[in-house]
């Protein structure tokens, strides 16, 4: 794959489904029985000019695994007549016109005939039925699923995923995983495993931010016996204990710069040498990588090697955002909130719902549908796991001030996305101008002085961040004089991470000084 072929991949999301039309469809967010949330109509009517009306006995919805006869929402606070209307706009736009005044559309009431547009429904827009009932309107391409044990949901986003994934299964090509931080990319690689002809082999998965330098190479390649001070027997490393399976490699852009082309020779190879081997060994094992960094960035500064990104790189999967199957999130919501009842003893969603009040509140389904969500699945499986925790032994769904704490918090993230065509920038309290040095200044002491993780504090692009140093005088590492390295170097024998704090400069950035110290 060539760089540019990289940099232009468009998202799964992005992608055309060729002879696939999209259709109008509803998914079931909320409902007084808390196991139909996941069920959808599609809506082929509209698209023939055919309004529909929406109420107690129509339209009949259907589990995506197609488990039980489609059935209508029936519920009995719901009128039998029309409670709201939808009907076919101009370009492709979908109208909804109110006929009770429980109403409300994303969240809001709904006081006359609204036109959704196009964008709107690729987005999903939640329509509540007064306190009982909440439905996502959207549009998708994929009326049909196929199950895939560890990848759950049912959107056209994950859909493209799981298509990904059969395709690639039986390969050996390296694939390298990108997204954002939370979004499952460890859940599609080990998807890869278990749907090859490996499954049945090892799989081994290893964190690349873990690693310190000074025992990455021994814990990718193993060591013999006596190779270094404190290497009383030989030691396997991850590359030998995945032979003939698969080897998972996450936070790939954290590889140390000194430890990148050793690994580049051994996914050429497919050879190691472990430190202090004479000989190499030559070892079956498939490599998928998986970051939720720019690389190409990374390549751009110097602490990325382009050629083993090119080597990732044989094939590109991109794990989508939750922002962007909003059509999973009370899907998932309910899974991960049922496991962790279930595990508390507890049978709150499996109990038969009561007609007077539904178990799950429908506002707090369509709160988390709406919210940006920036830790994906990791962070809505946490928001259920704080919810099962409060209801415990109260023998209902317990919202308390907890989950709204959760809910206001900053968006922070463990690294700034590369914007998206046509997105914003991320958001601040402060815009960029209005910080002082001291703000700053905190930020970075705060985040490890990690320009990446400080920007997503600050809510800023790191680029922004760079040229706010600049403005503000704020050393970088590449600033810093031959006589404070050395002085540094001297004081604290060479350790890189604590010459970094006493500096209060990026440890990747001073790693980086010291590196083109000793090119000169």
């Amino acid at each position: 794959m060539t760089h540019s072929s990289i940099t232009t991949q468009k998202r799964a999301s992005d992608r055309p489904r060729p002879g696939r039309a999209s259709i109008p469809c509803l998914t079931l967010l909320a409902h007084v029985d808390a196991r139909r949330i996941g069920e959808r109509t599609l809506l082929p009517r509209l698209l023939v000019g055919q309004p529909l009306s929406i109420s107690r006995l129509e339209p009949t919805f259907t589990p995506i695994d197609g488990s039980s006869e489609p059935q209508p929402l029936n519920d009995t606070y719901l009128s039998r007549k029309s409670v709201c209307r939808l009907a076919p706009a101009s370009d492709g736009a979908i109208a909804v016109e109110p006929d009770s005044p429980d109403i409300l559309v994303d969240g809001l009431p709904l006081t006359g005939r609204r036109e959704l547009s196009r964008d709107d429904l690729s987005r999903g827009v939640v329509i509540s039925l007064g306190d009982r009932v909440a439905l996502l309107l959207h549009r998708t391409t994929n009326p049909s699923q196929f199950p895939l044990p560890g990848v759950l949901g049912a959107s056209d986003a994950i859909a493209l995923v799981r298509e990904e994934i059969s395709r690639l299964a039986d390969t050996l090509v390296p694939i390298l995983i990108r997204g954002e931080t939370g979004a499952g990319k460890e859940c599609v690689a080990r998807a890869v495993h278990d749907l090859g002809p490996r499954a049945k082999k090892e799989w081994v998965a290893v964190n690349m931010a873990a690693l310190a330098e000074s025992i990455a190479v021994a814990t990718l390649f193993g060591h013999t016996k006596g190779a270094f001070t404190g290497a009383q027997s030989r030691h396997q490393g991850v590359f030998e204990r995945a032979a003939g399976g698969t080897l998972f490699l996450d936070e790939i852009g954290e590889t140390p710069e000194s430890v990148q082309p050793m690994l580049l020779r051994a996914l050429e190879t497919g050879r190691i040498l472990a430190v202090g081997d004479e000989a190499e060994r030559t070892l079956d094992v498939r490599v998928i990588a998986a970051t939720d960094a720019d690389l190409e960035r990374e390549v751009a500064q110097g602490s990325f090697r382009a050629a083993l990104l090119h080597r990732l790189a044989g094939y590109e999967v991109h794990v989508p955002p939750l922002r962007e199957r909003r059509d999973d999130i009370a899907r998932l919501f309910v899974h991960f909130l049922d496991a962790e009842l279930r595990e508390l003893g507890d049978a709150l969603l499996r109990e038969p719902a009561s007609e007077d009040e539904p178990m799950l509140p429908p506002r707090l389904v369509t709160r988390l549908t709406l919210h940006p969500l920036p830790g994906n699945v990791r962070q809505l499986r946490n928001i259920a796991r704080h919810v099962a925790i409060a209801s415990r032994g109260s023998g209902a769904i317990v919202v308390g001030e907890g989950l709204e704490r959760l809910l206001s918090a900053p968006a922070f993230s463990e690294r700034p996305e590369a914007p998206s065509p046509g997105a914003t920038e991320p958001t601040s309290q402060k815009r960029p101008g209005e910080l002082t040095e001291s703000e700053v200044m905190a930020a970075l002491e705060q985040h490890g002085w990690s320009p990446g993780r400080t920007a997503a504090s600050l809510g800023l692009p790191t680029s922004t961040l760079h040229d706010l140093l600049r403005r503000l005088g704020i050393r970088r590492a590449s600033d810093l004089s031959e006589a404070e390295l050395t002085d540094a170097e001297a004081r604290f024998g060479g350790n890189l991470d604590d010459m970094a704090k006493a500096l209060r400069v990026s440890p990747r950035a001073l790693r980086l000084v010291f590196g083109s110290r000793k090119t000169r």
